[in-house]
């Protein structure tokens, strides 16, 4: 993977360290919207269906919050549908309780706080969904973080030719998004540092350092993911194992 780490942001317990991509293109060639995310015609908890209607190729993301139908789901990896083609897109519930309502789910670019996304199971999703406060769904139970979180990421933006980003938490490097496109990390900036924000809160507040975060992209090993398509990457995702 060709990329560089440059010099961070800290904010509290959250620092941010850009990544740029020597391989990024300036045309991603897909878009982020314009997919219709339902349930199954025999709704299954963990898995919905994208249906991309559009005359581009889109993106779903990883770690992206898909609210309502039966119930909330979070995506629990990326997928690239082409034009006309729809594809069964893994989830996981981050909402107990209900199960009913209507079949199709909305995209506000909400992603979720990594340690809903590190969880092991299903079980465990809803166990960390309720460590950030009271209600039956992610988005309920971090409503009263919202501002705080907010406050804490504001005036942050993409530096130029900026790919990606990697998020220290407390002193220790935690994760790795590249894309292949300064254009998509600037369309999903908001919602991955608001959900890094939301880790961030209440923890100690400890810088992450340069050599750490280096040695955790040249080290990735097994924990990095990668969405392929045309021949390039897409997605990169890397993320340590969770420290609640």
């Amino acid at each position: 993977m060709d990329v560089h780490v440059g010099n961070p942001v800290v904010r509290g317990a959250l620092t941010l360290f850009p990544v740029f991509n020597g391989v990024a293109v300036a045309d991603a060639g897909y878009a982020l919207g314009g997919v219709l995310v339902a349930e199954r015609a025999d709704a299954v908890v963990g898995e919905l269906l994208v249906h991309n209607g559009g005359e581009r190729a889109a993106l779903v993301l990883e770690g992206e919050l898909l609210a309502g139908g039966r119930q909330d789901r979070v995506a629990a990896r990326s997928v690239l549908v082409e034009p006309g083609a729809t594809v069964a897109l893994p989830v996981r519930c981050v909402e107990q309780a209900r199960w009913s309502g209507a079949g199709v789910h909305s995209r506000d670019g909400r992603r979720a706080p990594l340690a809903v996304r590190t969880a092991k199971g299903q079980r465990e999703v809803w166990e960390r969904v309720a460590v950030y406060g009271d209600g039956d769904s992610l988005f309920d139970t971090v409503r009263h973080l919202d501002d705080a979180a907010s406050a804490l990421v504001s005036g942050l933006s993409p530096l130029p030719f900026q790919s990606g980003v990697l998020v220290g938490i407390a002193g220790r490097p935690v994760l790795l998004e590249v894309f292949d496109a300064p254009s998509t990390l600037a369309a999903v900036w908001d919602g991955l540092l608001h959900a890094a924000a939301l880790d961030a809160l209440g923890r100690r507040p400890v810088p992450t350092l340069g050599r750490h975060a280096r040695r955790f992209v040249r080290d990735l090993g097994p924990r990095v993911s990668v969405l392929r398509w045309h021949g390039r990457d897409v997605h990169t995702v890397a993320i340590n194992e969770w420290a609640a």
